[in-house]
């Protein structure tokens, strides 16, 4: 892949030419017919308006109680939580990459990352001293002490099942003392990567600084997926893996180093569980072994103020001259809802900016024309129309998810722009037509201003349901609900904001206060048109201006429109509008990245910045083959292999596979006998760290307490190949990557239906959404 994101330009002009087509067509059809077509409008919207109009009371309760009704199928929406089923193309194939893994690989393994540097300062100081490496070793032994009570667990979950097998117990990571352990295993230990693995964890071996160098260049120096003869440890990472920045002499030995990374790897059972989530408990899917676990690291190792879930517990900063950052199991969860808590006032305020500008602005300065109560009718229509259209989607079984919530903030901008529109007629026929009967004025209300929200609403609709079309499900469904909710939104403008419009009409030529109904004014007449209180109606008479923006915004058009300069200038401004956007129009790239989610000073971004700056730390990935005879296939493994190694995109240190350390020289003969084959890879297997990369066909052999009765000669059913991908700088370069692979390895073995052998990782799942944009 060469990394290029930018769109198709011959796309682009394709979309244009069509665009241009179809709006010259429209424009001569409009031109041709415009004025049947728009007095055939005009007539019907008339129609509709003198009869809410003459029957206001029924129109608007009718109306009520089957948008009520309607709203009732609110009870019967499914709510869809999973970002799988989110956000990744109906027919993807990483879906069914994704049900394989969970069918055939369901004890999956979760990583946790932490970052050790300088606490002064940013990184480049060597922090490779002996001082250093105690304070991280005091806080490693700290962090092993951690116990999760998972008996508690099960007790706040009782009302949705028995969790006792799953979590029940004392969990600790590396499960001594007689607890339950959550660590993934590297056969019998706990899988680790960490530069104190380099010193055995034992404050003994850290000697003076050239002892500890000397100690780190014997564990560089000797073959990955080994034991270190020297120091009698096993070798399952390489030094650039557990330090950054390494600086090396001229013989190319290590002498310092700018930070550290350490790497936790956990077991991961997600279940729908009951677990405590400020100060209350709330059910989510999660493993909450892990989340508990990290919750109380992420506090001893001071990466967050607060104890996640005990916002009483401070979290202090270790000793030592290190801090620490890292990535989380739990850390998207803590710092998105830190986000969105951040957001909510903001959403607030803006809602309450557009109720205060409908309440002040929709009336008059009038006790009788103030108008307080149709905002509040404008306000009811909206919410019938968002919950309405919930209602609907419930009724026919579209499933809501999380973009749905933005619908009520459009639906409150739509609906109040609908409602300035129709009172603004309605105020001008008044005015015009002072001895009109109510259903007179409705009807020519509605007459003028019903074909300005029609265009509007069915636009706006048309434009949701358009996008309804989108293989991503997450945006299908919120562009199902929001153009039903647009529709929603126009119709009761006519069948209960023209109601009662109506019946507000009847009240002012009565003469009675706006809220007070029940009252009438002492002062009579009073005009629409000449309002007789200051900006809060109830206040001693005052005579601000009136129509400032009507007045300001007519001066503006008269310059513009109406001069020789003001044309030219204007011309001139939408000309390069129109050229600067079509000239970015080409440089818009695709991509996704994490960071942009994380709000400023987030400890996540930290590491994410430190990772690709040092590490270049990508996707953790897997080839999967699925029912493969390898016995058969060994010169396909055997080039599986070699092409893993010959990517630059794939970390070479960070590739865990099983096939070459079963047959490391690929020139020596193996058993010429299919059970004779595998019972040699059984014999090397069940004593190896790569154990758990091999699923057999006799269940037995998946069994520890079972082994004995494993018959390995029935063959493998599944294998896995681990490793990682370097950071890709875009998400047209890591679809393309991720698409390579696929392609590559089904042509190694000549797989057309690309699950017999194929790369997943769970990020795959995201990056199919490149391919939709292209």
């Amino acid at each position: 892949a060469d990394g290029s994101s930018s769109f198709d330009v011959g796309g682009v002009l394709a979309v244009a030419a069509v665009v241009v087509v179809l709006a010259a067509l429209s424009g001569g059809l409009a031109a041709w017919k415009h004025r049947a077509v728009e007095g055939a409008i005009e007539r019907a919207f008339e129609a509709i308006g003198r009869c809410v109009g003459t029957f206001p009371v029924g129109t608007a309760g009718v109306s009520f109680l089957i948008f009520v009704a309607l709203s009732s199928g609110m009870s019967m929406q499914e709510t869809e939580a999973d970002p799988a089923k989110l956000w990744v193309p109906e027919g993807a194939i990483a879906l069914e990459h994704s049900a394989y893994t969970a069918a055939n690989w369901p004890s999956s393994t979760q990583a946790t990352f932490m970052v050790a540097m300088p606490k002064e300062g940013e990184p480049g100081p060597n922090v490779l001293t002996k001082a250093n490496l105690l304070a991280m070793l005091d806080l490693h032994s700290k962090m092993m002490a951690i116990a999760v009570d998972g008996d508690a667990i099960v007790k706040d979950s009782k009302d949705i099942a028995d969790y006792s097998d799953e979590y029940g117990g004392q969990w600790t990571y590396d499960g001594h003392g007689g607890t339950r352990a959550k660590c993934s295993k590297w056969g019998a230990a706990c899988a680790m990567q960490s530069v104190l693995a380099i010193f055995d964890y034992d404050a003994a071996n850290m000697g003076t600084e050239a002892e500890i160098l000397d100690r780190i260049n014997k564990w560089d120096a000797a073959p990955r997926e080994a034991v270190v003869p020297v120091l009698g440890l096993y070798k399952g990472f390489e030094v650039g893996d557990v330090m950054g920045g390494i600086g090396r002499d001229g013989s190319g030995k290590v002498t310092s180093a700018e930070l550290f990374m350490s790497t936790l790897f956990f077991t991961n059972v997600e279940e729908e569980v009951n677990i405590m989530t400020g100060g209350r408990l709330r059910r989510s899917k999660t493993d909450p072994v892990n989340d508990m676990w990290e919750a109380d690291a992420v506090c001893l190792s001071g990466v967050v103020e607060k104890h996640p879930m005990d916002e009483a517990k401070t979290c202090d900063a270790p000793s030592g001259d290190l801090k620490y950052t890292g990535l989380f199991g739990r850390s998207f969860g803590d710092e998105f809802g830190a986000a969105i808590q951040n957001d909510v006032g903001r959403i607030g305020m803006a809602y309450g900016l557009i109720i205060i500008y409908l309440v002040a602005c929709l009336g008059k300065r009038d006790v009788v024309h103030s108008m307080f109560a149709m905002s509040a009718v404008v306000l009811a229509g909206v919410g019938l129309a968002f919950t309405g259209a919930s209602g609907f989607g419930g009724i026919l079984g579209i499933k809501t998810n999380p973009l749905n919530n933005n619908i009520p903030f459009l639906i409150l901008g739509l609906g109040v722009d609908d409602a300035f529109v129709l009172v603004a007629e309605l105020t001008r026929h008044m005015t015009e037509n002072k001895d009109a009967s109510v259903p007179d004025l409705i009807a020519l209300t509605a007459k003028t201003g019903g074909s300005s929200i029609l265009i509007t609403s069915m636009t706006d609709a048309l434009a949701f349901l358009v996008g309804a079309s989108t293989s991503l499900p997450a945006l299908s469904g919120f562009c199902l609900y929001g153009g039903v909710a647009v529709l929603m939104c126009f119709i009761l403008q006519l069948v209960l904001v023209l109601p009662l419009l109506a019946l507000n009409v009847r009240r002012t030529r009565a003469n009675r206060y706006d809220c007070l109904c029940c009252f009438k004014s002492k002062v009579h007449p009073h005009e629409v048109n000449d309002p007789q209180g200051c900006c809060c109606c109830y206040a001693p008479r005052c005579q601000p201006t009136d129509n400032v923006v009507k007045k300001v915004m007519g001066e503006i058009g008269n310059h513009t429109i109406r001069t020789t300069p003001g044309k030219i200038i204007t011309l001139v401004f939408w000309l390069g509008v129109f050229v600067a956007g079509v000239a970015g129009a080409f440089q818009i790239q695709k991509d996704f990245r994490l960071e942009w989610f994380f709000p400023e000073g987030s400890y996540v971004g930290t590491f994410l910045e430190i990772n690709e700056e040092y590490f270049s730390t990508g996707t953790r990935f897997s080839i999967y083959t699925n029912g493969v005879d390898i016995f058969t296939k060994q010169d396909k493994m055997n080039e599986l292999s070699s092409y893993l190694m010959q990517q630059g995109f794939i970390r070479d240190s960070s590739i865990s596979n099983y096939w070459v350390n079963f047959r490391p020289d690929p020139t020596v003969a193996v058993a010429s006998t299919r059970d004779q084959f595998y019972q040699d890879l059984w014999s090397w297997a069940k004593t190896s760290s790569y154990k758990r990369s091999i699923r057999w066909v006799a269940d037995a052999c998946n069994q520890e307490d079972t082994e004995a009765s494993c018959d390995p000669t029935r063959g493998v059913g599944h294998t896995r190949v681990d490793a990682t991908l370097r950071r890709l700088e875009d998400g047209s370069e890591r679809f393309e990557a991720m698409s390579a692979m696929r392609k590559d390895i089904s042509a190694i073995f000549g797989d057309d239906s690309g699950m017999e052998v194929f790369p997943f990782g769970q990020d795959f799942l995201y990056w199919e959404e490149n391919g939709v944009i292209d």
